[in-house]
């Protein structure tokens, strides 16, 4: 994926725009910028796609978001449907829906208060009796379920494809794309953003965009800017091929699942996910996440283990240390989802665990992602913390921050998602390199 930047007459690499981070956010943005005509670099210091945008369940879900997201997310469902002409490759798209299963009342209730507001934006999801349930998903036997949140216009794809089709098409486009290159730091002049800092020297930009996940807080950090994220770690299985077919929809209940196009099934326990305590991080930002731990905290687990020992160590302050994050999945909770995957599809047959995975979330406080020119700095971008959520957002995003960074009108009201909501007390500190 890595090409061959032009340098100026001085000998430094320059671009209109540099992105840091090659998610499918960064990918997706260097496509459209790249295709608008504008000159754009993206930095990432391992593979594109490594980390979590390769990592995650597949979902491009309307359904249950929230409020501020629904309208970029209902432009996101339309860019998927002609996405895999526009890039020319299969993204194993399917327009099939997404499903939130019911085995409670108060489970139901809290879908069925969800309904005026797919209703306010014209969306088609509509509560499920049982019955309905076992007619749309006729191998499902689960005598439990009492109903489900169905929106027929979701859809899902497959995330080892899509960041690395977005990156392929904006090189076709003319954006360069550098992997195995890592961003140490960002320069600033006199509160501009104006340059990166990279282990291929330094890179000058007019505009910087960071798109960087996880990494986001570490790499703003010396600027002074707080982004209050934590580490969530997800965990997926994906069995061998079964020979059901579960119509490529995406399922939420006991268990998230997701067939993919070659029979198997992905299998993720839908109600845990893990914060590996890293240091600062943890401490730092943890009285921000109460509420959010509040409202889910029957789903969280923390857990002290090697990401914490070496963050400790100040392994993460290093961005050549971990080119990717690699988590060790935690089998025993998967073991349990697949097992009760395996009760309520019998006729599956028996079930062999191929293959399991982790992936670190860059996981907000009010869990709505961060979008915006960074306070104090200008031409400085972000676009971050997506929670767990980001990727039915990518298309969108890609398409929104190349607008934004060009001054265009991007045509959605981001204030609900601006850096500013976690800059109090801010105090700019211009670093300056020799």
């Amino acid at each position: 994926m890595t090409t061959n930047p032009v340098a100026t007459r001085s000998g430094e690499r320059t671009y209109d725009v540099a992105i840091v981070g090659g998610g499918i956010m960064g990918a997706a943005t260097a496509y459209y910028l790249a295709k608008a005509g504008v000159s754009v670099g993206l930095f990432e210091k391992g593979r594109v796609g490594g980390e979590q945008s390769s990592r995650n369940w597949g979902a491009v879900r309307q359904q249950q978001r929230d409020r501020a997201e629904l309208p970029m997310m209902i432009e996101s469902v339309r860019l998927w449907t002609g996405l895999e002409e526009e890039l020319g490759t299969s993204l194993d798209w399917n327009h099939q829906g997404h499903i939130a299963l019911v085995y409670d009342e108060q489970t139901g209730s809290r879908y069925e208060q969800w309904l005026p507001v797919a209703r306010e934006f014209g969306l088609d999801t509509t509560m499920l009796t049982s019955k309905e349930v076992h007619d749309l998903l006729p191998h499902y036997r689960d005598p439990e379920c009492t109903g489900a949140l169905f929106t027929p216009s979701d859809g899902c794809a497959e995330p080892e494809k899509v960041t690395c089709a977005f990156a392929r098409a904006a090189v076709l486009k003319g954006a360069e794309i550098l992997e195995l290159t890592s961003v140490s730091s960002i320069e600033t002049q006199n509160g501009n953003a104006c340059a990166l800092w990279t282990e291929q020297g330094r890179i000058r930009a007019n505009t910087i965009l960071v798109t960087s996940g996880a990494w986001t807080s570490r790499l703003l950090k010396p600027l002074g800017v707080s982004h209050p994220s934590l580490w969530i770690r997800g965990n997926v299985v994906r069995t061998n091929v079964l020979p059901i077919e579960l119509r490529k929809l995406l399922a939420w209940g006991k268990t998230s699942y997701r067939q993919r196009s070659d029979g198997r099934v992905n299998i993720a326990a839908a109600s845990v996910a893990f914060h590996d305590l890293t240091v600062p991080d943890s401490f730092r930002y943890g009285a921000k996440f109460l509420p959010v731990a509040k409202d889910h905290w029957g789903s969280f687990r923390f857990s002290i283990g090697r990401h914490a020992v070496r963050s400790l160590m100040g392994e993460f302050s290093d961005f050549t240390t971990h080119r990717t994050l690699d988590p060790r999945p935690e089998w025993k909770v998967l073991k349990q989802a697949a097992a009760l995957f395996a009760r309520e599809y019998p006729e599956a047959g028996p079930i062999t665990l191929e293959r399991a995975w982790g992936g670190f979330i860059d996981y907000m406080p009010d869990e709505l992602p961060v979008l915006g020119e960074v306070p104090g700095y200008a031409g400085l971008f972000m676009a971050a913390g997506f929670s767990g959520h980001g990727f039915g957002l990518g298309p969108v995003i890609g398409r929104v921050m190349a607008d934004l960074v060009r001054g265009n009108p991007v045509g959605h009201d981001l204030t609900p998602f601006s850096p500013k909501r976690f800059s109090k007390g801010f105090r700019a500190k211009e670093r300056e390199h020799a």
